[in-house]
């Protein structure tokens, strides 16, 4: 078992199914890359993009909100470290594992 990490699996927290745009910032400053968020939890989320991150990379993310509703209409900006990347179509679309390190904003 990794240091600091409780008895407990790593997705035990509830994730709730949604649909919003994100723009991922790399720490270097580097371009922007834009993909949806496919799903959020307390702590972490999984993103659909064509950026391919390095493993264990962090970069900060912004989550916009959806559209419609009541909720906030900033974005909700976090710093998260690449858990998992899976190709999901050829040299184009990959899904990441994201963990939430610290809340931004």
């Amino acid at each position: 078992m990794k240091a600091g990490m409780s008895d407990h699996n790593k997705r035990d927290a509830l994730r709730v199914p949604v649909e919003c745009k994100v723009k991922i910032r790399p720490l270097d400053y580097g371009s922007a890359y834009y993909g949806v968020c496919t799903d959020l939890s307390v702590t972490g989320l999984t993103v659909v993009t064509n950026y391919v991150p390095r493993p264990d990379e962090k970069f900060d993310l912004f989550v916009m909100p959806p559209l419609e509703g009541a909720g906030p209409k900033e974005p909700l900006a976090v710093r998260v470290k690449v858990v998992r990347c899976h190709q999901i179509e050829q040299g184009a679309m990959y899904e990441l594992g994201l963990f939430i390190l610290k809340v931004i904003r």
